[in-house]
């Protein structure tokens, strides 16, 4: 069976690093880059911060030390991490806490540079439509990849999954990945798909049912 969207992208944090050990799964994660906007535009990422550690020299670091031997697999894991992130999964607290932490360790061998950096725009939907029980904000950030979907919800029941779709003007349907409800607390997901902001028509967050949550028109 061929490999999911979903799995795919989680490969690619370990294919930028040269350590995606499975050749078949290469073999189709090539395919579909071949095909994927957003995959490709996320890989662009992840060979930035690939290279950036390959580079990295003993005179560059902020002491005398070499990194750790395990420093490749901490960066390996924060890569993965930001693929799960962009796959808009829940990521619980505690998990979230030892991400930083690593991601701390990590970038404690890296000297950074004091340049600026650009906070992307949001761009708030003004009407969120809800089913009752359930409040939620959407904010929209137009990249030039693909349009994200900032979505901060409540009253969305624990463990159910959730799909979220942005519809383009020809009525076509794109995937922004999905996440898990988490009931009466909030929850806050950054969603990706591969339809630019002005071509985007509306948003739908569905049920494992398929039936409507949450969604809105983003074209005014």
């Amino acid at each position: 069976m061929s490999p999911t969207h979903e799995t795919l992208r989680e490969a690619l944090g370990a294919y930028a690093l040269g350590q995606l050990d499975d050749p078949e799964l290469v073999e189709a994660l090539e395919a579909h880059l071949g095909t994927c906007d957003g995959c490709r535009a996320e890989l662009d990422e992840h060979t930035a911060a690939a290279v950036m550690l390959d580079t990295l020299r003993e005179e560059d670091l902020g002491s005398s030390a070499a990194p750790p031997a395990e420093l490749d697999d901490r960066m390996e894991a924060v890569l993965k991490d930001l693929e799960s992130r962009r796959k808009r999964r829940w990521v619980p607290a505690a998990a979230g806490t030892l991400v930083g932490a690593v991601a701390a360790t990590v970038m404690s061998f890296v000297v950074l540079h004091d340049e600026p950096v650009d906070t992307p725009t949001v761009i708030a939907v003004p009407r969120v439509d809800v089913t009752p029980g359930v409040t939620a904000t959407v904010g929209l950030v137009d990249h030039t990849w693909g349009l994200e979907l900032k979505l901060t919800a409540t009253g969305l029941p624990a463990g159910e999954t959730y799909d979220v779709r942005i519809i383009g003007q020809d009525g076509t349907s794109y995937d922004a990945g999905e996440f898990i409800g988490v009931g009466d607390r909030t929850i806050t997901c950054d969603m990706s798909s591969s339809v630019l902001f002005a071509d985007a028509t509306r948003f739908i967050v569905e049920s494992a049912d398929g039936s409507k949550v949450i969604w809105g028109d983003l074209t005014t």
